[in-house]
């Protein structure tokens, strides 16, 4: 492949478009499910929000492999090591098939023993049940399709994974539509339909992404699969096991709120997770923009162009800063019409209004770990995150969620501004890490 047609699928603006548009369609999916289900039942809608962070759980877990995938694919495409970067490919996704499997079977067990554990009421619990055991049985899928994506990202081909989530994504909205809204005279399905219709979609996602990566010029010798030395399995790994630990963490710290936003009632618990839904519009882009300049950092590492991706750290980071920061306070001047689009219960429309306020304040700061922590991670420096991350969001995030909301009695409004404050505490602390030129030591 030549070198100039690598360099050009590698610029920030090639990779970051899809992947801004695949988040949007993501994001809208998620948020038809919520609105689908809204009109079937707000205990299904908290439902689907306590089952929401331990499908993320599952996903973070998944991309334990993926993470390290990345990471290596892009230095050793950088540096040219074309049959390295084939290997991590082909131990990718043999790891995979293995990760998936284990974890589809901790999700069904999870639903029979983890989820009573959250005390949550008898309707919701089995609205919870249904959903989790029908998604979290096909996890196994998941993880592949995960690490397919990853390997074409890698490569610059961000724009089929796009393609093939917006394909996914028209399935999954049929299906739900079938599930809930009775056409052709059908029954009702329910919260297990909504299940089915996502895992079909999600099935079909992954064997369009391998067919894909049939057609391109990637080269996966899974003939020499005996021959991959075994250093290129520790490091996908040893990366991806320190690079997920961050995101792990973090995952954990929210489920653990969201036990304290539990004990607040169900209309808390509801708001939450209409403000998380219509709070994802808002950072669309600079997730997006994180997952590219990961990309592009590992490339350019690999290619030793050091002090330039240093600048353009941080011209990134501004640039997501403000988009983010401008699209809340857009979000915030519609808020109403937002919530009402999934509720009407006066409660939960007060609650979650007062979540998106202080949204504006929560996604700046978020903005500072999407593009500095990606940067450091793709540049090898991953285990300083881990560790700022593990003591900042249980000792901020949680701690501060129980003092302001159940101890201080400020309630789900006080649990949003622990958040806020620990991805503030967080991100700058990154910033400054970036800035200092760290990360350099620990090249790959």
């Amino acid at each position: 492949m030549p070198n100039s047609t690598m360099n050009k699928r590698m610029s920030i603006i090639a990779l970051t478009w899809p992947i801004f548009i695949e988040i949007l369609l993501r994001t809208a999916l998620n948020t038809s499910d919520v609105f689908m289900l809204s009109g079937y039942s707000d205990k299904a809608v908290s439902a689907v929000g306590v089952i929401g962070q331990i499908s993320f759980f599952l996903i973070i877990v998944s991309t334990m492999i993926s993470s390290g995938t990345g990471i290596l694919i892009a230095q050793y495409n950088g540096s040219s090591r074309t049959q390295d970067s084939s290997y991590v490919g082909v131990a990718s996704i043999l790891l995979s098939v293995i990760l998936g499997i284990a974890l589809s079977i901790m999700a069904v067990l999870g639903a029979h023993y983890f989820l009573p554990l959250y005390g949550l009421e008898a309707q919701v619990e089995q609205y919870g049940y249904e959903y989790l055991v029908i998604s979290g049985a096909m996890t196994f899928n998941l993880t592949i399709g995960i690490v397919l994506a990853t390997i074409l990202r890698s490569h610059g081909y961000s724009r089929s994974p796009m393609v093939i989530n917006m394909i996914a994504g028209v399935i999954n909205v049929i299906g739900n539509y079938i599930a809930l809204y009775q056409p052709f005279g059908l029954p009702v399905y329910g919260v297990e339909g909504v299940a089915v219709a996502t895992v079909i979609s999600q099935v079909i996602a992954t064997i369009m992404m391998w067919l894909t990566l049939k057609k391109t010029d990637i080269e996966l010798p899974f003939t020499q699969f005996r021959t991959i030395p075994k250093d290129i399995y520790r490091k996908i790994l040893t990366i991806g096991g320190m690079n997920a630990g961050e995101v792990l963490s973090y995952n954990m710290a929210q489920m653990a709120i969201v036990y304290f936003i539990v004990q607040m009632g169900t209309s808390s618990l509801a708001a939450f997770t209409y403000a998380q839904n219509i709070a994802r519009l808002a950072f669309a882009f600079s997730l997006a923009l994180g997952q590219a300049t990961q990309i592009q950092t590992g490339y350019y590492i690999g290619k030793g162009w050091t002090d330039e991706i240093l600048l353009r750290v941080q011209k990134y980071f501004v640039a997501g800063f403000l988009t983010s920061v401008l699209l809340m306070i857009a979000i915030y001047f519609v808020r109403f019409e937002l919530i009402n689009l999934f509720t009407q219960q006066p409660e939960i429309v007060v609650l979650t209004a007062s979540l998106l306020a202080g949204s504006i304040l929560l996604e700046a700061g978020r903005v500072f770990n999407l593009i500095f922590i990606s940067a450091l991670k793709a540049a090898g420096d991953i285990k300083f995150p881990v560790q700022m991350g593990i003591l900042s969001m249980w000792g901020i995030g949680v701690g501060m969620s129980y003092l302001f909301g159940v101890h201080w009695g400020y309630g789900v409004l006080g649990a949003w501004m622990a958040i806020a404050l620990d991805e503030w505490f967080r991100g700058v602390i990154m910033a400054r890490r970036w800035r200092r030129k760290e990360w350099v030591k620990f090249s790959l």
